[in-house]
């Protein structure tokens, strides 16, 4: 098993400093998207914080020394993050009080500053100086500072306590919470499969003996159901301790007091509390364990395991933004709450409470589904279509699609070091990617730069609609030729960013790096379109290497893009929101552009694209075939009848489905040696039928 100390040079030198090289910036911009992601995945602390650069070490009498590396601003929970990255990619060394408790005061001083008005005169554009902006306007809504730092050194072992005392400006306080994820906590949340923590929720810590609860009598090995009255002081409480880790599983975002809903809930609160449990429509929690203790008053649910809020987090969140903001007095509001108990951790299950829980009002499921066969399929492919020979490479090369996460990593934590070489060798890190990263491809090739300026979580979960509808359409599209293009798509993207990077305009603010990359890569597939050419994707594939001759086109595209989203002009102050907003990309699009003639050069008609999608569909026809063949006969004689006679028994089936059953059978019995397109459609069509009417 990997040793803590060749994780840590593991963990530098291929993991910062390579992917530093590859995308033509410094290791510690790098190191802070990484500690972000640790932040936000590996250990579910929080979500939603960004890479926000800012340090000042020339203090004065009345702004101090400060630095911060991130940030996020979390007004539902009335706090905010901010992020410390240590990167020593020298000797380790050992982190110590003195330096937690200087490197966490750079981060108070930074919030220090701000209120003092560091940042009136400060460039608008610096997303440090917008984060400033925001707090500084709503720094009536902010209760809590939660400091986090990140570092590639180990912590002593002389750390007992990690307190900051808590932060007085103007007569407010403010309380300090502080984490500290040191090599060694990542390095065990490696070795755990990026497994987070159980929450337990204790209703004695929370002043209550327990939530009266009625459990339903649902014959079912998955889950268990519960009804409840839940207070709306024990709501508050838990948000305010937990935040958004609650809401993990929730596909809704808070909107603050600005939509219509939570205005209503805000306006109950205050002046018809009473009625709250009439006005309120509740909400919907899952829980991987519950304790139930019968009292002489009933059954009370007295503790939770691994809480969420699926439906329902407007609600909470607005009780908590109310209790503080207003003091509102929240005794007497009751909440009814319906909670599944999960026997097991499905996932789909998961997914499919959340949407349906959230179907009956205008939201849009958020999260995605990794193991939706398109997903099951690009993972398939890049386990087995080698990449073409680069210059210099030795052997050919896999690039790794990560459809879950760990996937990469685990087999590492088992190989002996000449093992875990060979695996390296052939699947290089540079060359993984993930399902949000996926989708950042591919909707920038969709010329969606608005979509992927959301990030992540919310691009993705745009793609994956737009995605789903041409499944249901033609699945055949998502062929092997599909997944070559889209390893193109990933090295023209990255080319891209590799360009912007170099260039003196953007060496000057180094900011909006993914926005400048997805608008510049969007604007270039609509110019290339508008002359009904083609961006030669397999081309990309097939020398690994995007074409010299497209260099300068990007670079003069995006410096256009730079200027667009600068414009003292634009409509939105704040660029990263800007950049959001299909205005954007509209303003972009009107900005006149002409490829050069190399560029040109390098593309193809739509007809030499079309012919080659069309082999490609009619491979992926016949390879789909085969692969639902071998399934069905994997199945076995005895399931198929045994479906039949489910199916007759249930009256489900008609003549039709019955005869197409047989056909399944007469095929694992070998008395057909194989079975046509249509008859493998009728059986798969069954199937669904079957499963639909609760017939597995």
């Amino acid at each position: 098993m990997i040793s803590l100390d060749e994780f840590r040079e593991s963990y530098i030198n291929e993991d910062i400093n390579a992917a530093a090289v590859n995308t033509s910036t410094y290791p510690i911009e790098v190191f802070i998207d990484s500690a972000v992601d640790i932040l936000q995945n590996d250990y579910c602390l929080i979500s939603g914080m960004e890479h926000c650069y800012y340090e000042f070490n020339k203090g004065t009498r009345a702004y101090r020394n400060m630095r911060i590396d991130a940030a996020y601003l979390d007004l539902p929970s009335n706090t905010l993050n901010l992020l410390y990255a240590d990167f020593n990619d020298g000797e380790a060394k050992l982190i110590n009080n003195e330096f937690i408790a200087g490197k966490s005061q750079l981060l108070i001083n930074y919030f220090e500053n701000v209120l003092k008005g560091f940042f009136v005169n400060a460039e608008q554009a610096d997303p440090a100086v917008q984060l400033a902006r925001d707090v500084k306007a709503n720094v009536g809504y902010i209760y809590k500072l939660h400091l986090f730092i990140v570092s590639t050194d180990k912590l002593s072992s002389y750390v007992k306590k990690l307190d900051i005392p808590d932060f007085t400006y103007g007569g407010q306080k403010f309380k300090v919470d502080l984490d500290v994820l040191d090599i060694e906590k990542i390095y065990r949340s490696r070795m755990a499969g990026f497994e987070k923590e159980d929450v337990i929720i204790n209703c004695s810590d929370f002043g209550i003996d327990g939530i009266p609860c009625i459990k339903a009598e649902i014959e079912t090995e998955q889950y268990d159901s519960y009804l409840a009255i839940v207070p709306g002081q024990f709501l508050c409480d838990i948000y305010k301790k937990y935040s958004s880790s609650l809401l993990e599983s929730n596909v809704r975002s808070f909107l603050k007091f600005n939509g219509g809903v939570n205005k209503g809930i805000r306006g109950t609160i205050l002046n018809e509390k009473s009625r709250f449990f009439t006005y309120n429509n509740g909400i919907s929690t899952t829980a991987a364990e519950v304790t139930v203790e019968n009292t002489p008053s009933g059954a009370k649910i007295t503790s939770f395991k691994n809480l969420q809020i699926i439906n329902g987090g407007q609600t909470t969140a607005t009780l908590a933004a109310t209790s503080i903001k207003n003091n509102a007095d929240l005794s007497g509001i009751y909440v009814q709450m319906k909670l599944t108990v999960l026997r097991d951790s499905d996932p789909d299950l998961i997914r499919y409470i959340a949407t349906y829980a959230n179907s009956q009002n205008k939201v849009k499921t958020a999260d995605l589904n990794s193991s939706h066969p398109f997903y099951v399929r690009i993972e398939e492919y890049s386990r087995k279509v080698y990449a073409p020979i680069s210059s210099g490479q030795i052997v050919q090369q896999l690039w790794f699609f990560e459809r879950a996460r760990g996937q990469y990593e685990q087999p590492l934590m088992q190989m002996t070091k000449k093992q875990r070489d060979d695996y390296k060798l052939v699947r290089p890190k540079n060359k993984k990617f993930t399902l949000t990263d996926l989708a950042k491809y591919a909707n920038a090739a969709e010329m969606l730069p608005y979509y992927v300026s959301w990030g992540g979580e919310v691009n993705a979960a745009r793609f994956h609609t737009n995605m789903l509808k041409q499944w249901i359409k033609n699945d055949d599209v998502f062929n092997e030729l599909y997944y070559k293009e889209l390893i193109g798509k990933k090295i023209l993207f990255e080319h891209i960013g590799n360009i912007i990077s170099d260039q003196e305009w953007y060496q000057e603010r180094r900011a909006y790096r993914p926005q400048l990359m997805a608008y510049t890569f969007s604007k270039l597939v609509s110019e290339v379109k508008a002359i009904k050419r083609e961006i030669n994707y397999k081309l990309i594939w097939d020398t690994q290497s995007v074409p010299d001759c497209l260099d300068a086109d990007i670079a003069r595209i995006a410096k256009l893009i730079f200027d667009v989203i600068y414009d003292e002009n634009r409509p939105t102050a704040n660029i990263e929101t800007y950049c959001k907003r299909e205005e954007c990309w509209n303003a972009v699009q009107k900005q006149k552009y002409d490829l050069s003639d190399e560029c040109r050069d390098a593309l193809v008609t739509h007809a030499e694209k079309e012919a080659d999608a069309v082999v490609a569909k009619k491979e992926q026809k016949f390879t789909t075939g085969i692969d639902n063949e071998i399934s069905i006969f994997n199945k076995g004689t005895a399931y198929w009848q045994d479906l039949i006679t489910r199916g007759k028994s249930q009256e489900v089936l008609n003549y039709s489905d019955i005869k197409a059953l047989n056909n399944a059978v007469n095929f694992c019995n070998l008395v057909y040696t194989q079975l046509s397109p249509y008859q493998v459609k009728e059986i798969i069509a069954v199937v669904a039928k079957l499963k639909e009417n609760g017939i597995e």
